[in-house]
């Protein structure tokens, strides 16, 4: 552990992976949150959105989950989270970290939810993010 600490030292992490790392810290951190908080308040969540579910008809579709799509999100979010840490710390396990978290959010919702819950703009973003990070790979250990 040591030596893998010392071999970090003297590298420098390149603007991009900077600037990936920290809209991942931004995004994952968020989605970490707001997908535990509504994991632990699901209730509550759930009695005030019935309030505006006629303004916002495409989360109907989240609800459907129940409570365990949003622990796993959450959970993948997190994953995600360290993940970026980890490539922060120029560390490639970081990278698998995160591009299986990634690909992970995608299936969970047709999986749990519909078949036909995905996005072709977040499978784009996700897969984007992923190829972004993994061009700088070549600077982790």
């Amino acid at each position: 552990m040591e030596e893998n600490q010392n071999n970090t030292q003297g590298m420098v992490r390149s603007s991009v992976l900077t600037f990936l790392c920290i809209l991942t810290f931004i995004g994952s951190g968020l989605g970490t949150f707001t997908m535990t908080m509504v994991y632990l308040s699901y209730d509550d969540v759930l009695l005030a959105y019935e309030d505006l579910k006629d303004q916002l008809p495409e989360i109907t579709a989240l609800f459907r989950g129940g409570p365990k799509f949003f622990l796993t999100q959450g959970i993948l979010y997190f994953i995600s989270l360290m993940g970026a840490i980890q490539m922060w710390k120029l560390r490639k396990i970081g990278f698998h970290m995160y591009a299986a978290a990634q690909i992970f959010m995608l299936i969970v919702p047709i999986v749990i939810i519909d078949s036909s819950m995905i996005s072709i703009v977040e499978v784009l973003i996700t897969f984007g993010f992923i190829g972004a990070y993994f061009s700088q790979i070549k600077m982790m250990i």
